[in-house]
């Protein structure tokens, strides 16, 4: 069940509630392997399907099976529920992104400090305990929104 929330943060912040928090890691894979990034967001949305292969690879499979997706640098466009992708090798200031990339589901956006918070696993590598986690707009490379009518 997803809940919108809005926070007040230096500036109107909006969120999402995954599942009343953040959610357990995964044990099942839904078509990735289980504990990764990608198993996550597939296990949370059930838009995501099971065969766009690593984090990196998320955009561009995305969009050539139709779905809508957002530069990282348009950051108005990009709204909870959307699926944020960090390119392989990225240095955030929450570390650097895998040679695979990561992805993450957004929970709140701050178009004032530019930043986005994620939802996501496996995030340092190697770590399977979801958490929620805020990074610069500009690390983000792109973002992948629910096919329409998909709430």
């Amino acid at each position: 069940m997803l809940r919108l929330i809005a926070t007040i943060s230096g500036g109107l912040a909006v969120g999402l509630s995954v599942l009343g928090g953040v959610a357990a890691g995964t044990t099942a894979g839904f078509g990735y392997p289980a504990g990764q990034c990608t198993a996550y967001v597939a296990s949370r949305l059930s838009w995501v399907p099971s065969d766009w292969g690593n984090a990196d690879q998320w955009l561009l499979d995305a969009s050539e099976a139709g779905f809508p997706t957002i530069l990282g640098s348009d950051i108005d466009a990009v709204g909870p529920g959307d699926v944020a992708v960090i390119a392989a090798g990225t240095r955030t200031g929450n570390g650097t992104a895998s040679s695979d990339g990561h992805v993450g589901i957004v929970v709140a956006v701050d178009p004032v400090a530019m930043t986005v918070t994620l939802s996501s696993e496996n995030w340092p590598e190697g770590d399977g305990t979801p958490r929620s986690m805020t990074f610069a707009a500009s690390d983000i490379e792109g973002y992948i929104a629910p096919p329409s009518g998909v709430t």
